[in-house]
């Protein structure tokens, strides 16, 4: 009973904490309508005082163009170092208030106010490194597209996926992919096949269960050996639906070949 209570409590705590109204105007930033501290200064550069305003940390915020991934830069005015920060969530409407979530997410600010030593102790810790990943990703992901375009995918109106990767040069078919359900909303469920039938991967647009997973699928394919990734759909400049225009299909089909998966005949003997 003791453990259950405890559980309780500690679910009651994180509804709490997570339900925080943080609010940043007129240089006061509040956590449900209490001060705990300042923030002064024009984007991309603010500086963050304590209560007091006997304390101040400088907060720089970054973006990769090419990915447009943020990132926040703190300086010391004590020591002079930096550290970066990422953001636990980011709303390029608000930039104040995402990087006070980002100060209370790594417990750098509460209702209490700034918490001065993990501040200056993460500063002069240890580098985060969180550029050098955003931009490895950024990096990662433009490989990943250029390989993706190289496959050259068309899909025909009746479902028959073609590309330039075929391994038999006299017949770039390598599939189908069929609609295998829809909703009011939409293209629900793709079913992805071999050029044997077979039945090599399964997409779902809402939360989903397939058979023999254990989880919920949504806006993710599922295949045959039961691995998941992750493609969301893409429904821009569709005005009339045409199985040839649909790009979330095209998308399903290079990430799959990506991942290992190049239909045909992959399926035969397993």
């Amino acid at each position: 009973m003791k453990k259950i209570l405890c559980s309780l409590t500690a679910i009651i705590f994180t509804i709490c904490a997570t339900a925080q109204e943080i609010k940043v105007k007129n240089n006061e930033v509040k956590i449900d309508e209490k001060v705990v501290a300042y923030m002064e200064g024009k984007k991309p550069n603010f500086q963050i005082l304590s209560l007091d305003k006997q304390y101040t940390v400088s907060a720089e915020l970054k973006f990769l163009e090419s990915s447009g991934k943020r990132w926040m830069v703190l300086k010391s005015t004590k020591t002079g170092k930096t550290n970066e920060v990422d953001y636990k969530k980011f709303n390029p409407l608000n930039q104040q208030k995402s990087a006070m979530e980002a100060f209370i997410d790594k417990g750098f600010l509460s209702v209490e106010g700034l918490n001065i030593d993990a501040i200056e102790s993460f500063i002069n810790g240890e580098a985060s490194g969180v550029s050098n990943k955003i931009k490895e990703e950024a990096t990662a992901g433009i490989e990943k597209q250029k390989r993706m375009d190289g496959y050259q995918i068309t899909i025909d109106d009746s479902g028959s996926i073609y590309s330039a990767a075929s391994k038999d040069p006299n017949n770039k078919n390598i599939g189908t992919i069929k609609i295998a359900a829809t909703t009011g909303m939409g293209i629900q469920k793709y079913e992805i096949f071999d050029l044997d039938g077979n039945l090599t991967a399964t997409w779902y647009n809402m939360s989903s269960k397939h058979p023999g997973y254990d989880g919920f699928l949504y806006e993710q394919f599922i295949t045959y050996d039961g691995k998941v990734f992750t493609v969301k759909p893409d429904t821009s400049g569709v005005l009339q639906y045409k199985m040839s225009s649909d790009k979330t299909a095209a998308t399903i089909v290079k990430e799959l070949m990506f991942n290992g998966y190049t239909l045909q005949h992959q399926r035969a003997g397993k």
